[in-house]
């Protein structure tokens, strides 16, 4: 069972250390700072193309949901600073955790599995044998970042059997 996601009925109550909120933080500077796909490997990430050797139906598909997906992200940002500072806000009133719904929640795994494939990509980490050049910092960073996607997912999917 998870010690900072627990399933309860209004949502997930969520309990996260000081220093873990700041460093959750730090990720939306990190998402806000993202580039172009052509000159930026993050964000070439967060961009794979939709259909593969067919550039013209990619662009298609570029101009068509884009937009949308650019906003999408955008949201789920503000939701997550916004969860953040509940977060924060009711471990300093003594409270400990937070309840977000369950949108919320989903929109915190979208913004941490972002971050982790924003950061790994600029660390050049392609298959699981990039990880072993990786800093041992670095390496912590996306293993943390792994770890709170899946813990989250796994929460969240016990919200599927209400």
């Amino acid at each position: 069972m998870s010690a900072r996601f627990r399933l309860v009925a209004e949502g997930v109550e969520v309990t996260l250390p000081p220093h873990e909120v700041a460093f959750l933080s730090d990720l939306i500077k990190v998402l806000a700072g993202l580039g172009t796909p052509e000159d930026d490997p993050g964000a070439a990430r967060l961009s794979p193309p939709a259909y593969l050797g067919e550039p013209e139906a990619n662009e298609d598909w570029k101009r068509f949901a884009g937009t949308e997906l650019t906003a999408a992200r955008r949201a789920d940002r503000s939701a997550f600073e916004l969860i953040l500072e509940a977060v924060d806000k009711a471990r300093e009133e003594g409270e400990g955790s937070a309840v977000i719904s369950i949108p919320e929640a989903e929109a915190v795994l979208r913004v941490a599995n972002d971050a982790r494939l924003v950061l790994a990509a600029r660390w050049g980490v392609d298959t699981a044998g990039d990880y072993e050049r990786l800093r041992p910092e670095a390496g912590d960073i996306l293993a943390f970042l792994g770890w709170l996607v899946s813990d989250l997912a796994i929460v969240l999917g016990g919200a599927l059997d209400r």
